[in-house]
């Protein structure tokens, strides 16, 4: 349980630099991480590489990443990403033309699968923008 909780603070602390989530988003963010986890099988210790942008090439994380993207709803299962709801969830504070911009780019992103799509845009997105937020 211990892991779960740092895990989600560490989600909480990657997905708000610099922008603040309501507590809806945080309470959401913890949701639906718990139930990747669970659903994909990632380790903690894995998201925590990620947070550091030492993306490793992990099956489970890719499709942590494609479980979160849609239960967000920024993702349909094909891998598609949905810009217009990746913004219309945005924290107050974000910069939301940079964020467009950069969601521009990456959504161009294409893996094997859906879950390779998703880790590819993840990783684009957290490497084209300061603004690391929960869609």
């Amino acid at each position: 349980m211990k892991s779960i909780l740092v895990l989600c603070a560490f989600i909480a602390v990657t997905c708000a630099n610099n922008v603040q989530l309501s507590k809806m988003q945080k309470e959401k963010v913890q949701q639906f991480t718990v139930e990747c986890m669970k659903q994909s099988g990632v380790k903690p210790e894995v998201l925590a590489e990620a947070k550091k942008q030492n993306f490793k090439d992990d099956e489970a994380l890719k499709k942590f990443m494609l479980c979160f993207f849609q239960k967000t709803g920024i993702m349909n299962r094909d891998g598609r990403l949905d810009i217009d709801v990746a913004l219309s969830k945005l924290p107050q504070g974000a910069d939301k033309v940079g964020v467009k911009k950069a969601l521009e780019e990456c959504r161009m992103k294409k893996g094997r699968d859906a879950a390779d799509t998703a880790f590819e845009v993840f990783k684009c997105y957290h490497r084209a923008t300061p603004t690391h937020v929960v869609f």
